[in-house]
């Protein structure tokens, strides 16, 4: 009888353990994430600014952002408003056509006397 740790048959069937007991299956572990434009963004964003008031650089944007709204910029308003209630749907009207559609056109002249089918008006 063969062992529980052999290959049995087919090369690609694996019996039993196909490492050795504590020997990880991934040594090296997963692949380290790249780094991307968002990542890099939000650990600047996450940096402390100020001397006097310890606030982050995201804190101290939306706070400009809240002053220009408060100035009646209009940009800046929207931009508060779709980031604290949600933007507005946007509806589209559309109408429909009620004539019917044709599928078929079927022929009805006589073609023994030489009528044309097309002449339909």
């Amino acid at each position: 009888m063969p062992s529980a740790d052999k290959q049995q048959g087919n090369s690609k069937k694996i019996v039993g353990r196909p490492f050795k007991k504590g020997q990880s299956g991934n040594p090296n572990g997963r692949p380290k994430k790249e780094v991307c434009i968002p990542d890099i963004l939000r650990s600047i964003l996450h940096e402390e600014i100020g001397e006097d008031e310890k606030i982050t650089r995201l804190e101290a944007i939306l706070k400009k952002v809240v002053k220009m709204a408060y100035e009646g910029d209009h940009w800046a308003i929207g931009y508060l408003s779709d980031r604290t209630e949600g933007r507005a749907l946007d509806r589209i009207e559309a109408t429909i056509n009620q004539e019917p559609i044709t599928v078929l056109k079927i022929a009805t002249g006589n073609h023994a006397t030489g009528s044309d089918a097309t002449d339909d008006k």
